[in-house]
């Protein structure tokens, strides 16, 4: 066991320990109210990000940005509202006269919350694994005798994040990880070759070459956001806030015509187009 490894198992079993004592003090019914609130937060975010945006529409930013900030919104105020009906409604472990009764209901709320607590750690597994899996394609970039004369050197936290996934892909917690994932292994290919592309100049010019890539930057409204000199101006300052209200943008972004050529964009053969020169090919997961 490495070093990655062993902190991670410690850090996961420090964090299933935690919410396993956290569930014996709040007890098997707090906890199923607090899960069911968590699941209707999550229904009302998904419908409030469906039905809220035309209603807004006149603020000027883009649908996804309304949809998101609706959502979280919403969803949070359910769950904090659920929650708090729970907490006054629902008796906790030490509430019960009972021995029984609070040893039933505290080893009830501790066995959701260390499965709470689980799920929480495969979360976190599946994020190390789509970022490491970047971070593995950028330092095996600059590990190359191309790069290496090209100056170009991976992010300085993409060594660590490429060790740390590498180190969870191997032993139980690998072969554990690879019945799990629910992400398909053609995402993870995905995400190997955008970061070859991004990472070569000539690749770059390539995608930007391919048929589709193109029909999408003649587009009109492409064109006069790559011109518009307010837009260059907030890009280069980093303003997400002014992009996100600019009334160019959200006009850009909410146009149905746009919109359907993005969806209909062939991102793996554009990726495939682009490194076919080199002979490159996207590695594993």
């Amino acid at each position: 066991m490495d070093y990655f490894q062993f902190l991670f198992l410690a850090g996961a079993a420090l964090l299933v320990l935690v919410r396993g004592i956290r569930g014996w003090r709040m007890g098997v019914f707090r906890q199923l109210v607090d899960l069911a609130a968590l699941l209707l937060a999550y229904a009302v975010a998904f419908l409030a990000a469906r039905l809220v945006p035309p209603v807004f529409r006149s603020l000027g930013y883009p649908d996804l940005a309304i949809a998101m900030i609706a959502g979280s919104i919403l969803g949070g105020t359910v769950y904090a509202a659920v929650a708090a009906i729970g907490a006054r409604f629902c008796a906790r472990t030490s509430d019960h006269a009972l021995r029984l009764a609070r040893l039933g209901c505290g080893a009830g709320g501790s066995l959701l919350g260390g499965l709470a607590g689980l799920v929480t750690v495969w979360m976190f597994v599946l994020g190390v694994r789509c970022l490491g899996t970047v971070a593995e394609t950028e330092v095996a970039i600059a590990q190359s005798s191309a790069s290496s004369h090209s100056g170009f050197n991976p992010g300085p936290m993409a060594e660590d994040l490429a060790r740390f996934k590498q180190s969870l892909s191997t032993g139980p917690v690998g072969a554990m990880m690879r019945e799990t994932d629910p992400v398909p292994d053609r995402v993870y290919l995905i995400l190997t070759k955008i970061t070859e592309v991004v990472s070569n100049v000539d690749s770059m010019r390539r995608f930007a070459s391919f048929p589709g890539t193109k029909e999408l930057s003649q587009n009109p409204r492409i064109i006069a956001l790559q011109k518009d000199p307010e837009i260059a101006r907030q890009a280069s300052h980093g303003n997400v806030m002014a992009l996100l209200g600019n009334p160019k943008i959200a006009a850009a972004i909410n146009d149905p015509n746009l919109e359907g050529m993005v969806k209909n964009f062939k991102l793996e053969q554009a990726l495939d187009f682009a490194l076919c020169s080199s002979g490159k090919a996207g590695g594993g997961n």
